[in-house]
């Protein structure tokens, strides 16, 4: 496999009062076999990206800002992904650390997802982490199929959590053509999030499959989910689970969860 890896540091400026030092990473790779990467943004976030297949190349491009917004003690952390894996997978995962907790509840949401294919399988995806919240908005990155896959594909799963008992998801194992639309997802304090919910943009939350297998929408909250579709649940968990042998639409699977 052919690895091409470049690292970009920006240098530290110092003023009387504050620090600006913005630590940018991006790399590339090529070929065949595996790859991985990780990246830590002091005490604020960290993210990682692996992959492995018989064909692989894609980009990874990583950015601690340094910039401390309002001196609440957090950076500014972003991350985007475009991946591409014939026969093998790849995985993605970013955590937000740090939170300006007395305003803003605690750290520890978590943007993840996985995609394994016999055939093909294509990520794009961007995250944004500060003092209040984790973001995944795609809006201007790329805003349709942010995740997609075609041939015998044994796992899509992406999800986002506030802690590990709130949160939503799909899963889609399938053999045939999918196709994922995922705007914007959101995660903040100790229980709220977004799924699949515009964010300052359109919502955009639409999983098309031409073939056979299945789709499950799931989402766990403590208080209450509402789903764009006229669901309400009252503290608990929402399962949307379909076997289909012709294909599958679902044209919005936006929720919101507390």
């Amino acid at each position: 496999m052919k690895t091409i890896i470049s690292f970009a540091l920006i240098a530290m400026l110092l003023s009387a009062t504050t620090a600006f030092a913005a630590t940018t990473v991006d790399t590339t790779w090529s070929g065949g076999g595996s790859f991985g990467t990780t990246f830590t943004s002091g005490d604020d976030a960290h993210s990682s990206f692996s992959t492995n297949g018989a064909l692989i190349s894609g980009q990874f491009h990583a950015t601690d800002y340094d910039d401390n917004p309002y001196t609440y003690s957090v950076d500014t952390t972003n991350t985007n992904v475009m991946s591409h894996v014939g026969n093998g997978w790849m995985e993605y995962r970013f955590t937000r650390d740090g939170s300006y907790s007395p305003m803003y509840g605690v750290a520890g949401q978590q943007s993840y997802t996985y995609i394994g294919s016999s055939g093909t399988g294509d990520f794009a995806w961007t995250t944004t982490s500060n003092y209040a919240a984790l973001g995944n908005s795609e809006y201007g990155f790329q805003n349709n199929n942010q995740m997609q896959a075609t041939g015998s594909h044994y796992d899509i799963l992406h999800s986002i959590s506030a802690n590990i008992n709130n949160g939503a998801g799909i899963a889609v194992h399938a053999d045939g053509t999918t196709q994922i639309s995922d705007m914007c997802d959101s995660a903040s304090g100790a229980t709220s999030y977004t799924f699949g919910k515009g964010c300052g943009c359109y919502t955009n939350a639409v999983a098309n499959t031409v073939g056979s297998g299945s789709f499950n929408l799931f989402a766990d909250a403590d208080h209450q989910i509402v789903t764009d579709t006229g669901i309400t649940v009252n503290g608990g968990s929402l399962t949307t689970y379909s076997d289909f042998t012709g294909g599958f639409h679902f044209n919005n699977f936006a929720l919101t969860g507390n």
